[in-house]
């Protein structure tokens, strides 16, 4: 094995768990929300917590980090290549969504329903369902970055990053369009007597 594949199988293997876990976590969180299930939300956002800092945060560390040893050890990539600077992007702009968003607004929302005794308030709700719309861009990303390693496209293959950039487009305006309507309907909705 040389060292090129050692990297590389850490790099792939990191995303993996990166990758695999966050997806679980999307659909834990939405069957919890369906269900209405207090107790499982709760848990959820507890688990969601202590996995931030001990899975989600190292594992797309081992991620870029390999990453860009794979392109150092290398003599066929550079950091000037476009795909390695989108995949790049793509990894910052998932990884800043993750710590500075999903991460703070997960645990604000914890702490309030601790607060409240385990309870969920409409408001709370509205914002978990939010959250959870909000998180399926993160999702869209990887799948871009992974079809972008894949694919490693040049300035050359307009079409590829063409569809790529309206795909990223599309499950923007899906989130903003889902978020309003989740607004709208949290601002209809009766106050609790």
């Amino acid at each position: 094995m040389t060292l090129y594949e050692l990297l590389l199988f850490i790099h792939i293997g990191a995303s993996i768990v990166w990758i695999g876990a966050g997806f679980l976590s999307l659909v834990l969180a939405t069957t919890y929300d369906r269900e209405s299930d207090e107790a499982a939300i709760k848990r959820f956002l507890k688990d969601q917590e202590w996995l931030a800092m001990r899975l989600f945060v190292p594992a797309s560390l081992v991620v870029v980090i390999f990453g860009i040893a794979l392109v150092i050890e290398s003599d066929a990539w550079s950091f000037d290549q476009l795909w390695i600077i989108l995949g790049l992007v793509g990894y910052a702009a998932t990884f800043v969504t993750g710590l500075f968003f999903i991460k703070p607004a997960s645990e604000r929302i914890a702490a309030e329903m601790e607060g409240q005794g385990g309870r969920l308030s409409p408001r709370q709700r509205a914002d978990i369902r939010k959250l959870i719309v909000t998180a399926r861009v993160d999702y869209v990303t990887f799948a871009l970055v992974v079809f972008d390693m894949v694919a490693k496209p040049t300035g050359d293959d307009v079409g590829v990053l063409v569809a790529m950039a309206v795909i990223l487009a599309i499950g923007i305006a899906y989130i903003v369009v889902s978020v309003r309507a989740i607004e709208a309907e949290t601002a209809q909705a009766p106050a609790p007597a």
